[in-house]
């Protein structure tokens, strides 16, 4: 992606509006002060080095002080004193942040801040035991407690640092820093990339810093801070939005949640599908490197929509030949057709099928023009070209899943199909997710027994009871749970035992295994706590209850022991009285 820099037009036009404001650049008489911590990383080091160097040239040229403290000199207590005073910060090195592979606390003893020197003895090797320690953010803020750790109360004591009023930090080439992952790591999901940028920005904006900017672009941090040092009465919004890499597109804005009215922008960067976080600011946009604030007006990105739930689900098996896909969005969509959504064979050819978009359900359709092929594994893919109404392009989307073998393959399809009874009285049918969680819903009431056909009968992720999968009629493309109204002709519905009973003692219900979801519902019937687990073997728990909850079809057991108790279960072939 080629770096998109500020338009000289609106830096022009900000100068005039500041003139308007009669803004007055601070007295010039004390040159501005930049210190540039180089951490060590082992054979990296040199090339952070480099780098730094070029960063200290670039704040040079502009007029600035530069103090220097790089490994294997960047101890503790050298960093503090490169840092005292200093209106920018920039830190190249090991990042350590939070959310990440190696904790599930946020140890703010040592992340957050900077790897640094145990001492100048060493070199640069970056052994996390012996030569290298993080002094993370309580070392900054000058917080560290005997709780902390040993290295960190040994190596890290002694602050809080000092810089000046209004200072700005710089990561650069940091991990987590901008919201990204290791290379090593899967990429950062958005809310992943927030709380890192969030995390690591708390420290300096804590301390009176204007400004946060973490970048993982090539020159990124000398431009910024050549940006910083000539611009001083140029809003950190719109030093921002020059960054090297900047692409509104990609960014998506939130206020910061622990700063009084600081922002916070991250951005995605890359390819649609394995793109991570590698530009991140925090801070207050209106304000000036100077102190002072000019009005300033935050770009708006548009809104990128997500897949929310897909079916069949990604690596199904077992799917009918006569399979409807689905896939549901996060938000309104535009550009849905059957270019952008398409079934592609074993080959990656498109298949022909019809395409429809329902705007109320946010859901895209699929149906096959013709029967898919038993043991064929299939690809559906959504494209970039499908957008929020705002223009927001959807990240590549591609799953796969395998048509049914028969009974070889799957042992509850049906060949041929299987008739079904609706009794008359209202059904309702499902599509559902990978996870189990509903994509869609469908109801028709029916004044008189109906049928239809099923191709598959089975228990799904996350679901209790059995259900079948009907490939004709309303319902085609949609599961219906099997109960004493909706059977497979020919069958005895299953016995489901007594409409309505208490029992005390409490009696034992049996439950097998596989994945059950328990409930509580308010006096309406919603659903306000959910319980889902997943059971090796059969089991059993002790019920008081066997009743229909207001608002919910069929008939739920009250559990009063195990993993359940307190919730109810619905009663099915799968959970049900000896």
């Amino acid at each position: 992606m080629l770096p998109r820099r500020t338009p000289i037009a609106l830096i022009a036009a900000q100068l005039i509006l500041m003139s308007t404001l009669n803004v007055i650049p601070a007295a010039a008489s004390v040159a501005p002060k930049v210190a540039i911590i180089v951490g060590p990383t082992g054979g990296q080091t040199d090339f952070y080095r480099n780098d730094a160097d070029e960063v200290a040239a670039a704040a040079e040229a502009a007029g600035a002080t530069v103090a220097r403290a790089y490994s294997p000199e960047a101890t503790w207590a050298n960093v503090m004193a490169a840092v005292d005073g200093a209106n920018i910060v920039i830190y190249m090195g090991h990042g350590n942040g939070f959310p990440s592979p190696y904790s599930s606390t946020e140890n703010r003893d040592r992340v957050n801040g900077w790897g640094l020197n145990r001492t100048t003895t060493n070199g640069d090797s970056d052994n996390w035991s012996t030569t290298m320690v993080y002094c993370g953010e309580k070392a900054l803020l000058g917080s560290l407690t005997s709780s902390d750790g040993a290295a960190q109360r040994t190596y890290c004591s002694g602050g809080p640092i000092h810089p000046a009023p209004n200072w700005v930090m710089i990561y650069a080439h940091a991990c987590y820093a901008p919201g990204a992952s290791e290379g090593w790591d899967t990429p950062a999901t958005e809310s992943v990339a927030l709380q890192r940028v969030r995390n690591y920005s708390y420290p300096a904006l804590q301390l009176g810093a204007g400004a946060y900017f973490a970048t993982d672009f090539g020159n990124g941090a000398p431009d910024l801070v050549d940006t910083i040092l000539r611009n001083p009465e140029m809003p950190f919004g719109v030093i921002a939005e020059g960054a090297n890499g900047y692409d509104l597109s990609d960014q998506r804005h939130f206020d910061h949640p622990d700063i009084a009215g600081a922002r916070l922008w991250i951005q995605n960067t890359g390819s649609p599908t394995s793109g991570d976080y590698y530009l991140g600011f925090a801070g207050h946009l209106d304000r000036t490197p100077s102190g002072s604030t000019v009005p300033y007006t935050e770009p708006t990105p548009p809104a990128i929509p997500e897949v929310v739930g897909r079916y069949p689900a990604p690596g199904a098996s077992g799917v009918s030949t006569t399979v409807v896909a689905a896939a549901r969005f996060s938000m309104p969509v535009s550009g849905i057709n059957a270019d952008t959504f398409q079934l592609r064979d074993a080959s990656q050819a498109s298949l022909p099928a019809s395409v429809t978009y329902d705007p109320i359900q946010f859901r895209a359709t699929l149906k096959p023009a013709a029967p898919l092929v038993e043991g064929v594994t299939y690809t559906l893919r959504l494209s970039g070209a499908i957008t929020s109404l705002e223009g927001g392009p959807l990240p590549v989307t591609t799953w796969s899943f395998q048509v049914g073998g028969g009974a070889a393959t799957d042992p509850m399809t049906f060949n041929p199909w299987a008739r079904l009874v609706f009794k008359r009285g209202t059904h309702t049918a499902y599509q559902f997710d990978a996870a189990g969680a509903m994509l869609s819903r469908k109801s028709i009431v029916l004044t008189a027994d109906s049928s239809a056909y099923a191709a598959v009968r089975r228990t799904l992720v996350n679901q209790s009871g059995s259900w079948l999968y009907v490939v004709s009629g309303a319902f085609t493309g949609y599961w219906l749970r099997e109960s004493p109204a909706l059977y497979v002709s020919g069958w005895t519905p299953p016995a489901f035992g007594p409409a309505d009973q208490a029992w005390s003692p409490a009696t034992r219900v049996v439950i097998r295994k596989g994945t059950h979801t328990g409930y509580r519902f308010d006096a309406n019937g919603l659903p306000i706590a959910s319980k889902t687990a997943s059971l090796g073997a059969d089991s059993g728990a002790s019920v008081s209850t066997l009743s229909t909850p207001a608002g919910q079809y069929g008939r739920f057991f009250l559990v009063t022991n195990g993993i359940w108790a307190g919730y109810w279960l619905r009663q099915s072939d799968v959970v049900r009285l000896p």
